[in-house]
């Protein structure tokens, strides 16, 4: 199904199956979870979907956690996983490009105290330079 995602933004629909891997649990049991590239095209997803600081700073743990050049790899195809963007092939890269080069989320609040929607250990100078260094990482694998 489509979904309207922001203002600016036009509705979407996924037209690829969600890529899963399965892992089998200490007890036996078999779980279908998400790939890694798919993890990281679900976060960029809902940074356009959402624009929330949550979304943000979940992205710049990912690029914490596998560093921003393998974020850019899966978040560069991430157009070829949805339809209903304009006619430019890579439409959706380009807006995340976009937006995490300069993250201005709908609804920031105050990052600099501890009481913060995202948590006290959330720096959001953080946040933003390490959404910076995936940008920059989309458009450096893009030449």
């Amino acid at each position: 199904a489509a979904t309207e995602i922001g203002l600016d933004v036009p509705a979407l629909t996924r037209c690829r199956p969600m890529e899963a891997a399965a892992v089998q649990l200490p007890t036996g049991d078999r779980l279908q979870i998400p790939t890694g590239a798919e993890t990281l095209r679900l976060a960029g997803y809902l940074v356009l979907a959402r624009n929330s600081p949550r979304d943000y700073a979940g992205l710049a743990d990912l690029a914490d956690a596998l560093g921003p050049k393998t974020v850019a790899g899966a978040l560069r195809g991430i157009d070829a996983y949805y339809s209903g963007q304009p006619a430019d092939g890579h439409w959706m890269a380009t807006q995340l490009v976009c937006r995490l080069a300069d993250p201005e989320p709908t609804a920031r609040g105050d990052y600099t105290s501890g009481d913060d929607a995202l948590g006290a250990s959330t720096d959001w100078e953080h946040v933003q330079g390490r959404c910076l260094a995936v940008a920059v990482a989309m458009l450096e694998e893009a030449r």
